[in-house]
């Protein structure tokens, strides 16, 4: 059995504490590890609860730097998983700081698309769009419900598009085909393609 000794605050993070057993150094913990844990100097502690200790350590201390990453603009759960796994932490960890997250509120995938759909609608097409947040780790499931409630005219952007590629352009069958190919390379369906170029064609 072995026994907490000390637990001593860190002088430059003031929400860290040193901890001893048997009178040398363990480990750094957050102070919030220790109160959730009720560690106090003077406890026995057997090789499992030590274990315990640094596994919640590990936890907290992800979960802090999750929304750290997470909080300066908004993530993907893949996104904020692939960041934590690149600082060192485990899979395992890594996704219970994601879930963690996500029950707080700070991950939401579906409102994370429904801002890059908004944000990028105007020169993208669905399927690029789609392709894209599939990218970022989101499901199609939830790409479907941001779509829904998304404000967004593709065919108007489409056609925007369209008008501009021609701009300064001779309104030849060549130039309009290679328009309606430019839109569907951007994503855009044949049928919002055709009618972003239909009054060019009829020209």
């Amino acid at each position: 059995m072995k026994k907490i000794t000390a637990i001593t605050a860190q002088e430059r993070k003031k929400d860290r504490v040193n901890l001893f057993v048997d009178g040398e150094f363990f480990a750094g913990v957050s102070l919030e590890t220790v109160l959730k844990l009720r560690l106090k100097a003077g406890d026995e502690v057997e090789e499992s609860r030590l274990k315990e200790i640094l596994s919640e350590a590990e936890r907290t201390d992800a979960v802090q730097k999750a929304a750290d990453y997470a909080l300066k603009n908004l993530k993907t759960k893949r996104q904020v998983k692939d960041y934590l796994i690149k600082k060192g932490y485990s899979e395992e960890t890594a996704w219970y700081a994601v879930d963690k997250l996500k029950e707080y509120g700070y991950i939401d995938d579906v409102e994370y698309s429904k801002r890059f759909i908004e944000s990028t609608s105007k020169t993208q097409g669905k399927r690029l769009i789609e392709y894209k947040l599939m990218s970022k780790g989101v499901k199609k499931d939830d790409i479907a419900l941001a779509y829904e409630s998304a404000e967004i005219n593709d065919e108007e952007h489409a056609r925007a598009l369209a008008e501009k590629y021609l701009k300064n352009k001779e309104k030849t069958r060549e130039n309009v085909l290679k328009a309606y190919k430019y839109l569907i390379g951007k994503g855009f369906s044949y049928e919002q393609a055709e009618y972003a170029v239909a009054p060019y064609k009829e020209d």
